[in-house]
């Protein structure tokens, strides 16, 4: 079937971005909205994928309606079935929405449906390799269970350590200072009082203070930051020797292609081993178009 209209989304913990590809492949209009994690909040994660389509709609200049266009979109929550489930059961406005883990977009957009590892290190973290249609994920858990290197685990380590130094465990230090400045706190309960209601996203605003605190010789961000690196090298670790352990089935000794992703990219890259450093490659395209080529690929497959 020729779908006229497609519009693809990556759906994050803080942001949502929408693109609207034409029948002929041409991405006609893009849109960004934001928070659109289902799994913490899908009645806001709906509402901002219904404002970013209307938003690339608008951008196309198109009098176009959702209830004319499909949507495939990649979002943060959708590994956890349960949460996929009760999101896809709220009245949708759109012709069809299809949905898939962000992070799968992300991957197929990465490689081009080709096979390869992604690890996005964004307001969550999660890793997952994918080869011949089947994807192997690595955390995605969530900031209570995990996200380790995540924008939103920053800003939750800084907070505790914050905690810490307030009670004199830790010396004081550039980043706890910071903290109490952002969250304009006197005391320890004044930091649990405005903490109490935190989201990953709330977290994940205060990131910026661990990454210029790190830039500016903090010791105590540095380590934060540092802790998250090592993390993710164990990540590339993991999904290397996932991959090694497949292409000995498959009779590939081919070395597969990783890409590191999300705002803190470039905070971790340059701290990994050299070697790792080596064997990372640039995404070729977006986790967007990730999800409208994966639902092209599926849909040409059922023909």
């Amino acid at each position: 079937m020729k779908h006229e209209y497609i519009i693809g989304i990556d759906g994050g913990g803080s942001h949502c971005r929408a693109v609207l590809q034409s029948s002929d492949g041409k991405i006609v209009g893009e849109g960004v909205s934001g928070a659109s994690n289902i799994m913490s909040d899908p009645q806001q994660a709906l509402q901002s994928i219904v404002s970013a389509c209307k938003a690339a709609i608008a951008d196309a200049n198109l009098s176009l309606s959702l209830s004319n266009v499909v949507v495939m979109a990649g979002l943060a929550g959708a590994n956890i079935p349960k949460a996929k489930t009760y999101f896809l059961s709220l009245p949708m406005p759109f012709k069809r929405i299809h949905v898939m883990s962000d992070l799968h977009a992300a991957c197929f957009g990465a490689h081009e449906g080709a096979s390869g590892g992604l690890i996005i290190c964004g307001t969550g973290s999660a890793a997952t390799c994918h080869r011949d249609g089947t994807f192997k994920d690595i955390g995605g858990y969530g900031l209570s269970l995990g996200d380790n290197g995540s924008a939103a685990w920053l800003g939750l380590q800084a907070v505790k350590i914050t905690l810490l130094t307030m009670d004199g465990v830790h010396q004081e230090s550039a980043l706890a200072k910071r903290v109490v400045e952002q969250l304009q706190a006197r005391t320890a309960s004044d930091v649990v009082t405005i903490t109490s209601s935190y989201k990953p996203s709330h977290y994940g605003e205060l990131a910026p203070l661990v990454t210029a605190c790190h830039e500016a010789g903090c010791k105590t961000a540095t380590e934060i930051i540092r802790e998250g690196a090592r993390y993710i090298h164990s990540i590339i670790i993991t999904l290397n020797e996932y991959y090694r352990s497949f292409c000995k089935t498959a009779g590939d000794s081919s070395v597969m292609p990783v890409c590191v992703v999300g705002g803190l990219a470039q905070t971790y890259i340059p701290l990994l081993p050299n070697d790792i450093q080596q064997s990372l490659c640039a995404p070729k395209t977006n986790a967007q178009r990730g999800a409208i080529g994966y639902f092209l690929q599926v849909e040409s497959a059922k023909r």
